[in-house]
């Protein structure tokens, strides 16, 4: 009996390790996924930057640095990659061209539409303009762009994936976890940088914008009673306040654009305008940064 349960115990004790160790394999597999997944996110990030990049370069015969961050990366694509590769991986895998066509339009409208949305109630700003585009949605979207990321679905899922993702599951897990580890720091990082510059600056617009309503309040407060009464000279004195506003404006234009450095306007650059009240000064100074870049 004693040489019974001594096997047994044995039995059970290498029953308990085995399970261990499939439990590590599991938890390394899983690891070893996600990190791959990381990575598949911002290389395609990277391919959206110089698709952009290039495409300008056709519309327009010049490079024009795209994208909200600083870095040469668009999350939007990467996002848009990495969501279709997970449904057709591991939810809808009796996929077709058709199919991968239709989820890709659909799906590229909705999420370009909320990013679209979530930075303009963020910052008051876009990045992207589709008003001249037919068939848009409050220049959100459009029905061309859309069409042109069903395409862009096809290729990500038919082109790029097969190597791509066959070359990052031959890669050794540890140089994965590094290129993964590097990418998210230096992804926070930028993403920081890129918040807090806009942040400042839009404040100290507005704080010029505020500034000018204050002056404006006491300069119709000193001169606008009188002329109410002498009503000849009620609009000379509109006129009047229209001059000083407009004055008042360009002199903190001015000073705004002496005070932005080359790290601004690179960033600011990227910025097709600002939307809400109380951003006159700030798209004035974003054509003029427009119009120096032209001129260079």
């Amino acid at each position: 009996m004693a040489i019974d349960s001594q096997i047994i115990s044995f039995q059970q004790g290498g029953n308990d390790r085995l399970h261990g160790r499939q439990i590590l394999r599991i938890e390394g597999d899983i690891q070893q996924m996600i990190n791959i997944y990381i990575v598949y996110f911002f290389v395609t990030s990277f391919m959206g930057y110089i698709y952009e990049c290039l495409a300008m370069v056709l519309w327009t015969g010049k490079w024009d640095n795209r994208g909200f961050l600083y870095g040469p990366i668009i999350p939007i694509y990467g996002s848009g990659a990495l969501a279709g590769t997970l449904l057709f991986t591991y939810g809808y895998r009796n996929y077709t061209p058709l199919s991968v066509f239709v989820i890709s339009v659909v799906a590229s409208a909705i999420l370009e539409y909320f990013v679209h949305w979530a930075l303009e109630k963020m910052f008051h700003a876009y990045w992207w303009d589709y008003s001249k585009a037919p068939l848009n949605i409050n220049g959100r979207i459009s029905l061309l762009t859309s069409l042109g990321f069903g395409v862009a679905g096809l290729v990500i899922i038919y082109v790029i994936n097969p190597p791509l993702l066959k070359i990052l599951h031959s890669m050794p897990p540890l140089a994965l976890q590094i290129m993964a580890l590097v990418f998210i720091a230096l992804f926070s990082a930028d993403l920081t940088l890129t918040i807090c510059v806009l942040s400042s600056f839009i404040s100290r617009i507005k704080s010029i914008d505020d500034m000018i309503n204050q002056t404006m309040e006491g300069f119709v407060a000193n001169h606008m009673s009188d002329s109410m009464r002498l009503n000849d000279k009620f609009f000379g004195t509109i006129d009047r306040i229209d001059d000083v506003r407009r004055r008042i404006i360009n002199d903190r234009i001015n000073k705004a654009d002496r005070n932005k450095t080359a790290f601004y306007k690179r960033f600011f650059y990227r910025i097709r305008g600002f939307k809400g009240e109380n951003f006159e000064i700030l798209n004035r100074v974003l054509r003029r940064i427009k119009d120096e870049d032209n001129d260079e």
